[in-house]
């Protein structure tokens, strides 16, 4: 996780923010109030994340792969994405309502949509830019940096990666790619390891 560059990933001002209201009221009922509402706003950045993530791999998988028109699983996939005006406006390089786009991501190529296959194959490769670990690596510093060194807003935001995970299954009618599955099992672990960092540290502030 060291030395991954998030500051290009989100919004800065609108993740600060978050992290700001957090903290900041100074009545206590005022208090509690923002931090459910601020919890609430790390949880759907989640998941809004781990949906446009997921609808990248499917993307790409799709246009890096040879279908016939009869697969009509492929097909409905990609279907549903290009029915999806929110997410064809992401993958073409458009802010999409949630305050994604490719390059708030640190996407500087060619629009997803106007990839040739060999291209979309490039970018899911191993050592590519929407690959296992150059996306988990993303995601997880992403939402890390959203909840900060707070261990409930962590656990919250592991929800939202996975509820974010969920719905992009509905949303494509089944099972996605296994690079999908792949990244979610990295990004998962990488939190689970932050949070499991962080309540040892509290565990031994306790002790002392």
């Amino acid at each position: 996780m060291e030395g991954v560059d998030t500051k290009n990933y989100y919004d800065a001002y609108q993740a600060n923010s978050l992290i700001k209201e957090k903290s900041s009221a100074s009545v206590p009922t005022s208090e509690k109030e923002d931090d459910t509402s601020s919890v609430h706003k790390i949880h759907n950045s989640a998941v809004n994340v781990s949906i446009s993530m997921q609808s990248l791999k499917v993307y790409l998988n799709i246009k890096s792969a040879e279908f016939t028109q009869d697969n009509y699983s492929s097909q409905n996939s990609l279907l549903n994405i290009v029915n999806n005006r929110e997410i064809y406006d992401f993958l073409s390089g458009k802010e999409s309502q949630n305050g994604f786009s490719l390059s708030s991501i640190g996407y500087e190529g060619k629009p997803i949509t106007e990839l040739n296959s060999n291209e979309a194959k490039d970018l899911v490769s191993d050592e590519g830019f929407f690959g296992v670990t150059q996306t988990s690596d993303r995601v997880s510093s992403f939402v890390i940096s959203l909840a900060g060194d707070d261990v409930e807003a962590l656990k919250e935001v592991r929800k939202g990666v996975v509820k974010g995970f969920e719905e992009a299954e509905k949303m494509w009618g089944g099972k996605l790619p296994d690079i999908s599955y792949k990244t979610q099992e990295r990004t998962l672990s990488i939190i689970d390891e932050k949070i499991a960092q962080l309540s040892q540290t509290d565990l031994e502030k306790e002790t002392e």
